[in-house]
């Protein structure tokens, strides 16, 4: 007798859980490392603690701190990268879209489009610049 007013919404099927990248792999593996290393020490204060006098305040705190710290630094720098890398692919579409534009004003409008574009392009790459660790900006000698 009564219809349904409100239309059912379709389920969106479930997306797939992404992959980590090969990069997302190499930083959890060194984070891995840091924690092991730091374990490690801990164990070996704790030995020489039963043996001698031993203190925490020895050991080099922060091994694994640091090294999430400096993951999540180079994370963000890359998302930066990836972004103005992006930004600047579209750039080019939209000013290779402006060439087949018939009326001069759509291509106006089109040029300035990919104009803001790698405006947007610059601005990511100066913020990426300013995030990047010191240490990564500082030759490194062996």
């Amino acid at each position: 007798m009564w219809r349904s007013v409100v239309k059912r919404a379709r389920k969106a099927p479930p997306t797939p859980a992404l992959a980590p990248s090969p990069r997302d792999r190499e930083r959890v593996d060194g984070i891995i490392s840091r924690i092991s290393e730091e374990t490690l020490l801990v164990f070996d204060l704790l030995k020489d603690g039963m043996v001698k006098e031993a203190s925490f305040k020895t050991m080099e705190e922060g091994i694994t701190r640091d090294c999430i710290l400096s993951t999540f630094e180079q994370v963000r720098v890359d998302a930066f990268r990836d972004a103005a890398g992006l930004a600047r692919h579209q750039a080019r579409r939209f000013a290779e879209a402006a060439l087949e534009m018939p009326d001069p004003q759509q291509r106006q409008f089109v040029l300035s489009v990919a104009q803001a574009f790698e405006r947007f392009a610059k601005q990511l790459q100066t913020i990426e610049q300013r995030a990047q660790p010191e240490r990564a900006r500082q030759p490194h000698i062996e």
